[in-house]
């Protein structure tokens, strides 16, 4: 199956394999290390499901890194979801009950190729204590997508986040997601590193944005909770329909090649230039 090639393919891409944590299906959640020293780097990849064509491109990009400052990544956050993305229900060991659930969730479709969210219909990208639930088109029941979850970090794969960033001390997380060729930078009123994250956009050609309304992000959660920069990511064009085909990973690669060695040059002066160095 895909997703098993690919879970099976991180352990020849260099780096320290370990993992973070559990899906809700009981799937371990990897990530990959590199380089060594303080502050550094977290890389996520997949928080949505359709956007699979992440996890690919962060890990091949990974694969290429060769610098020394460190670097993180969590190549598929919501695996049981992409499992469900890619192959349905048949993909996913579930009991009927539950099966019928998902089934209703989707308005009584098969076809699950546009699921965003968890096998439990909560949206990971909007379930952190980040102005929970106060998102413009935030859902409070399960869906495909948007739904906040009974509350903050009510999933596992969100707590597995939470507790990495908690205790990494990361100068900088990128939140990789599909599609519009954007940078997000800022939360509420912070938006302090545009300058930094300029830098990302004009690497990519891609539009910079602030995200003064956005809220529950994974990467809201990290600005919010240590006033660092997090950013999130949209790769391929808008034009694409979801899911992005891995028919156009060679092109997002050639697009990115490079950029994680920006990414370590920005943490490494944020670090410094903040002083984060002096951080708990």
């Amino acid at each position: 199956m895909q997703v098993n090639d690919f879970l099976s393919s991180l352990n020849n891409v260099g780096g320290t394999l370990s993992y973070v944590g559990e899906t809700t299906l009981g799937e371990s959640i990897p990530m990959l290390s590199k380089g060594k020293g303080r502050g550094g780097v977290l890389l996520i990849g997949s928080t949505h499901a359709r956007e699979y064509i992440t996890s690919y491109l962060l890990r091949d990009l990974f694969e290429e890194y060769q610098g020394d400052y460190p670097i993180d990544l969590i190549p598929m956050l919501n695996i049981d979801g992409v499992r469900l993305c890619i192959g349905g229900l048949n993909a996913l060991t579930l009991k009927l009950r539950d099966r019928i659930t998902l089934m209703r969730i989707n308005g009584g479709s098969t076809d699950f190729s546009t699921w965003k969210a968890n096998v439990r219909g909560v949206d990971l990208n909007v379930n952190t204590d980040a102005k929970w639930g106060e998102g413009q088109g935030n859902l409070t029941y399960p869906s495909p997508q948007s739904y906040v979850g009974p509350c903050p970090f009510s999933e596992v794969e969100s707590y597995a986040i939470k507790r990495v960033i908690d205790e990494g001390n990361y100068s900088l997380i990128v939140c990789y997601h599909s599609k519009g060729e954007e940078v997000y930078y800022g939360f509420s009123n912070n938006h302090k590193y545009r300058a930094e994250a300029s830098m990302v956009a004009n690497k990519l050609g891609y539009k910079l944005k602030r995200t003064p309304k956005s809220t529950g992000g994974i990467k809201d959660y990290f600005t919010h909770s240590t006033g660092r920069l997090g950013l999130t990511i949209e790769v391929g064009s808008d034009k694409l329909e979801h899911p992005i085909t891995l028919e156009r990973l060679d092109e997002l690669k050639e697009k990115h090649r490079g950029i994680i060695d920006l990414y370590a040059e920005i943490a490494k002066k944020l670090w410094t230039k903040y002083d984060l160095c002096d951080s708990p």
